[in-house]
């Protein structure tokens, strides 16, 4: 399926206005489509791994191999995919990985593909699972993306094909100028210890969530057993996924937006997640735990507002509720550096440089 025509002369988004044009390619990107399998939702990685690139003037195609495997298995996957890329005549392969409880086809196959174009595996969570998983994967790609500072510093002479990149946010939802309506919330799933930290801001300092799990959040009666049971049959008091555009049209409406940062296995493991970029151009004051490295990309204080504990978050959200100027600096510049570095598209040319993938 194809998504764009080439087109040399493109030109890019207001996104992507100061960014250097490069010569266009022909991509595949191979990227589950559907948001939590919803027929009418779009999966953000799917956005991700199109619309920048062609905001950027290249041809990009798609390959669903979450659906073609669950549709007709990991061999027929494979088999479909190497014939893709055989025939596709492409300059790179963009390829999601995700961890090996969502394999999708042989590493077989991928080593297969790799005979004739790069693929890249763009990985996910390697801070965890980096080695029971990625690397012994990562002889079967041409290049392996990690998001991880820590990971690429320590393995990389082990092996020469690992790359350092990082999450980028697109330049499609974001509305700096939106009215913020809304005071302190979160969007997404809640999911582990999400629940008791989302209930904890909201008794404090009345968070408000959005997403698979929020009603738990936003209305905890609902947890107790005999009533959790009657609201699981009323339409009404059930919640589920909001797709991304909805996640963006909280955040554009949001004075302040909690930013939890801890891994789904354990919610100690601090991770650069993608909402630290995702949310970088809807003009909200990103209040999160300092990661890692997340001070390479976003200056903590004067970029985002970083909390030690609960405590030290409801302390610092009432702050930023009651002085809305200081909170608005801190957003503006948050914006700032995000458009100016952050944007997909500044992702996508920094990896072409380290693919060394160029064509007239």
């Amino acid at each position: 399926m194809s998504l764009a025509k080439r087109s040399p002369n493109s030109r890019l988004n207001s996104g992507a206005a100061s960014l250097e044009k490069v010569l266009v390619v022909k991509i595949l990107s191979t990227v589950i489509k559907n948001y939590y399998n919803l027929p009418d939702s779009i999966e953000p990685m799917f956005l991700a791994f199109t619309q920048p690139l062609i905001a950027l003037g290249h041809e990009v195609e798609h390959f669903d191999h979450v659906k073609t495997a669950a549709e007709m298995g990991r061999d027929v996957c494979g088999e479909r995919f190497v014939a893709k890329v055989k025939n596709g005549n492409y300059d790179l392969v963009l390829y999601q990985n995700q961890g090996d409880a969502r394999d999708w086809m042989t590493s077989e196959a991928i080593a297969d593909a790799a005979r004739y174009a790069p693929v890249v595996a763009w990985n996910t969570d390697d801070d965890w699972q980096w080695e029971d998983y990625t690397r012994h994967q990562a002889p079967y790609f041409s290049f392996v993306v990690t998001t991880y500072p820590h990971i690429y510093e320590a393995n990389r002479a082990q092996y020469p094909n690992l790359l350092l990149n990082q999450w980028g946010c697109l330049d499609i939802y974001g509305d700096f100028h939106h009215q913020k309506d809304l005071e302190f919330t979160f969007a997404g799933q809640v999911y582990g210890s999400r629940g008791d930290e989302c209930r904890f801001l909201r008794k404090r300092v009345g968070l408000k969530a959005f997403g698979l799990g929020s009603r738990g959040v936003n209305y905890p009666l609902l947890l107790r057993p005999r009533i959790r049971k009657v609201a699981s049959r009323i339409s009404a008091l059930r919640d589920g996924a909001v797709n991304f555009q909805q996640i963006n049209d909280v955040w554009n409406r949001s004075k302040i937006s909690y930013a939890p940062m801890g891994a789904s296995i354990d919610p100690n493991i601090l991770q650069i997640k993608s909402r630290a970029f995702e949310m970088g151009l809807s003009g909200t004051l990103m209040l999160c735990q300092l990661s890692p490295n997340l001070d390479r990309y976003y200056e903590p204080g004067r970029e985002f507002v970083p909390f030690d504990d609960l405590d030290d978050c409801v302390e610092k959200a009432k702050f930023y509720l009651q002085h809305d100027n200081e909170r608005s600096k801190i957003a503006a510049a948050y914006y700032k550096r995000t458009r100016a570095e952050h944007l997909w598209q500044h992702r996508y040319q920094q990896l072409f440089s380290q693919v060394g993938v160029h064509r007239c």
